[in-house]
């Protein structure tokens, strides 16, 4: 029994009219009933009356129809999920928290979308915990985040770790320290990148392992932002050391935070990764 035949069966039943029904299907009145025919041929029962009026169900083609609409709609099912599949297997999708764009340098993207040939490349920036949780649901073939994946079944490598710093501005009784504590920024009014990204999630954790609340004054979601921010000395920004320091204003000092919570990076994947020869290719090219 052909599926096509079913849906024109239905189209029948749903007009009452072979002549409307070909019209909507395209076929030949002709046609139609010849596949009407075929199918009370294979169910050995008739599906329709057929009056001057139009088409009349019998209580076979009641039932028949009936059951049809279910199984029409299993196989639509079935078709999108293959669908789903086929699309997932022509793509390959990485995940990168807030901030860790720079860790994806374009020549290097580039250079990674020719060695996987027709394979599409596609590449999703989200919050920390987003990207972890589309990670473990399979939504990503590998992903760069903050901190372990809280999983089992994934490989994680560290391949970046910096520290949480304080940018100070000159004038400010904390500008000529060496170091920070985070008991420090206590009473300071504080600049950082809002709850999108890691680094503001670290300060909080830090500041309320200390037992307070940090004074958020500012949240940006733009790194650069902190330093003018702090240049117009609307408080300390707060911030990882990922910066050529000879880039920055001789004014602002990048002071570290001690007892800071780090921002360790890691490229994360599971253990049953289907597409590992990509992923090799990501590791050796980006990764590396």
């Amino acid at each position: 029994m052909d599926i096509k035949d079913i849906r024109y069966f239905m189209e029948c039943y749903e007009t009452r009219s072979i002549n409307k029904a070909a019209k909507d299907l395209f076929i030949t009145p002709q046609g139609l009933g010849k596949i009407l025919d075929k199918l009370e041929q294979e169910m050995q029962i008739q599906l329709f009356e057929r009056t001057k009026q139009g088409l009349v169900p019998t209580e076979a083609g009641v039932f028949f129809y009936e059951k049809s609409l279910k199984l029409l709609a299993e196989t639509q099912e079935l078709e999108q999920g293959l669908e789903t599949i086929r699309k997932k297997n022509d793509i390959f999708n990485v995940g990168y928290s807030c901030g860790l764009i720079r860790l994806l340098p374009m020549n290097k993207i580039e250079q990674f979308q020719q060695a996987i040939g027709a394979t599409k490349l596609s590449l999703e920036e989200s919050s920390n915990p987003d990207i972890k949780a589309k990670l473990i649901n399979g939504q990503f073939d590998v992903a760069l985040v903050i901190g372990r994946v809280a999983a089992t079944g994934f490989i994680e490598k560290e391949i970046d770790s910096k520290s949480m710093c304080a940018v100070v501005y000159k004038g400010h009784q904390l500008f000529k320290r060496d170091s920070l504590k985070i008991a420090d920024l206590k009473n300071e009014q504080l600049i950082s990148l809002n709850e999108k990204y890691q680094s503001y999630t670290n300060l909080l954790n830090s500041c309320e392992r200390e037992g307070f609340y940090p004074d958020v004054r500012i949240k940006t979601m733009e790194a650069a932002m902190i330093y003018e921010f702090v240049r117009e000395g609307h408080g300390i920004g707060i911030d990882v050391d990922i910066h050529n320091r000879e880039s920055i204003s001789k004014d602002i000092r990048l002071i570290p935070i001690e007892d800071g919570i780090s921002w360790n990076v890691y490229v994360a994947y599971s253990k049953e990764n289907t597409k590992e020869k990509h992923l090799r290719y990501f590791l050796d090219t980006i990764i590396s």
